[in-house]
């Protein structure tokens, strides 16, 4: 119940603070915020000391913010917001005859596999700072099966790859024999 309350908690005001988009040092103070807040460290201090509450804040529910934002992880049933699933990320990238096989959605990186009648192909998806672990998975896909994997690079308000880098990514997919596309997406409110 404690883990639940805190967790709600922290998972809320994340939302409020668009937690992903924060730098480094942001998170850095937010993280002590947290251990001075009554609602957080507050109702921790009865289990750890400030530099295990802030071990376990960042290294357990922070750590899985992300995932949950995706529906994954047993944190995700916390979060306010959350992306459109797998269905919908499909039929944006590769249009509506396309399907996601049941029980084929998983993560690290988020993935799943995509088919027409005629047609199934592995398709990874995640934020542009995970580039290099999604063209490693397609990469791995890509030699056993006979359709080219698709890489999908999602973007959100505040977010998003410069043409720069757009170009860079497009070089290495289409050196490494892979489809790549970019697809904003909007968080929605559970």
């Amino acid at each position: 119940m404690i883990r639940e309350q805190v967790i709600t908690e922290l998972y809320h005001q994340a939302d409020e603070l668009n937690w992903e988009l924060l730098p480094a040092s942001e998170k850095k103070r937010q993280y002590q915020k947290w251990i001075e807040d009554s609602r957080v460290g507050g109702v921790l201090r009865e289990f750890f000391d400030d530099h295990r509450m802030g071990t376990w804040i960042k290294d357990t529910p922070m750590k899985e913010y992300a995932r949950a934002q995706e529906g994954f992880g047993s944190t995700a049933k916390y979060v306010r917001s959350r992306f459109p699933g797998p269905e919908v990320l499909i039929g944006q990238a590769l249009g509506p005859e396309w399907i996601v096989v049941p029980n084929s959605v998983d993560d690290k990186p988020m993935h799943c596999l995509a088919a027409t009648r005629e047609s199934t192909r592995y398709v990874c998806w995640g934020r542009p700072n995970t580039f290099r672990d999604l063209i490693w998975a397609a990469l791995n896909k890509a030699i056993t099966m006979s359709e080219r994997p698709l890489v999908i690079v999602t973007e959100q308000d505040g977010i998003s790859v410069s043409a720069n880098e757009r170009a860079t990514q497009a070089a290495i997919a289409e050196h490494c024999g892979l489809d790549l596309t970019h697809i904003h997406r909007r968080l929605q409110r559970t």
